[in-house]
């Protein structure tokens, strides 16, 4: 069996509102799209631009897991058209049921 993809986890797709936050909880994104996610870390787009490395807060509203809030870290941007997709790595999760 042979993957295209080299993954720690496995992703799942979701199309909803990623809110994004610096360390003092203000809103820094006025959009945000989830693209996907995993239990290690995520993909979104939006039109703003943030630095590799730069550290942030996000808040998830998922299905079954419900209301995320995660520490996490950009470790890759692709720029396309008129969005930016990130990657970020998960630092820490908070689950709020």
């Amino acid at each position: 069996m042979t993957d295209k993809e080299n993954r720690r986890a496995t992703r799942r797709t979701h199309n909803s509102v990623v809110e994004i936050y610096d360390d003092s909880g203000n809103a820094i994104a006025e959009t945000a799209r989830l693209v996907d996610y995993s239990d290690v870390g995520a993909c979104f787009s939006t039109p703003k631009e943030f630095a590799v490395n730069q550290l942030l807060r996000l808040r998830l509203r998922l299905l079954r897991e419900g209301r995320l809030y995660i520490r996490a870290r950009i470790v890759w941007a692709k720029k396309e058209a008129n969005t930016i997709f990130y990657g970020v790595e998960f630092e820490k999760v908070h689950n709020v049921a």
